[in-house]
């Protein structure tokens, strides 16, 4: 994982300190809740891993769970650690680390986060690694939610924006769908940084070759991010609860899962 870029990229832009707030990306914070409510049991040990600056891993906290935060950007670290003091929410954890050699005990969490990791890490022995050492902290039984970035991102987001318009993004987009690995040679803030975007095939062979025998996959955006007049339908109580109805019953369609902008992977441990 190229960890300088990677940290240049959010510790300059500071996305992730607000990113969550923003335009569609309401709908992937509501989405990724709503499927970890699923998985939740009172007073669990839970990190996450590539927390960025704990929008998470708080909201976690708050409702009774002891929460360790580890991310690989100083940004997030410093700003998770602000929030912890300034707000008095203490988290079990905050450090910075890498998801490919985690600072933690076998079988230490009920729950593992990996929100983030698994779309920074380019060479798929390095993506092993980490929902590897995902399955080696968690208990028996334990779950691990694991989010990755569809194939066809760039592709969507290249026509839904316009950047399809500007010959270096196609240049980008090219190599997306070429091996999946992504690249922002430009420096385009608007065009991420390095990350890799998965099949579902790849989601697959990887988590088996992790240790992983049980998962399913879903769709955490489903069709909704592609949505015209998206901030209008969100802001309009009856119409977002439509939309949200209409995602979560289509969130296994293998179709669906390809076209959501982030896809969820739930592993249990046997």
């Amino acid at each position: 994982m190229p960890t300088h870029t990677i940290n240049t990229f959010y510790n300059s832009t500071q996305m992730e300190a607000d990113r969550l707030g923003q335009h569609v990306f309401q709908l992937e914070k509501a989405r990724t809740q709503e499927i970890i409510l699923r998985y939740l049991k009172p007073s669990m040990t839970i990190a996450d891993i590539g927390g960025a600056t704990g929008a998470y891993s708080f909201w976690l906290h708050e409702m009774g769970h002891r929460v360790h935060l580890l991310d690989a950007a100083e940004f997030h670290v410093e700003a998770a650690t602000k929030i912890s003091i300034t707000e008095n929410k203490p988290l079990a954890s905050i450090s910075l680390g890498d998801a490919r050699e985690l600072p933690y005990d076998d079988e230490q969490f009920d729950l593992v986060l990996l929100f983030g990791p698994l779309y920074h890490l380019q060479e798929k022995e390095d993506r092993i690694k980490a929902i590897a050492q995902s399955n080696r902290v968690l208990k028996k039984n334990g779950v691990l939610l694991a989010a990755t970035i569809t194939r066809y991102a760039s592709l969507f987001d290249g026509f839904w924006q316009g950047f399809i318009d500007d010959p270096a993004f196609e240049s980008i987009l090219k190599g997306d769908l070429e091996d999946g690995n992504h690249y922002n040679p430009v420096n385009h803030p608007m065009y991420f940084t390095d990350a890799h975007f998965h099949t579902q095939k790849e989601i697959e062979e990887e988590f088996t070759a992790a240790g992983f025998s049980a998962f399913e996959i879903k769709a955490i955006e489903g069709f909704g991010w592609l949505v015209p007049d998206f901030a209008a339908r969100w802001n309009n109580k009856e119409q977002k609860e439509q939309m949200l109805v209409y995602i979560r019953q289509s969130e296994n369609d293998p179709i669906l899962i390809g076209i959501s902008a982030h896809v969820m992977t739930i592993a249990k441990k046997s």
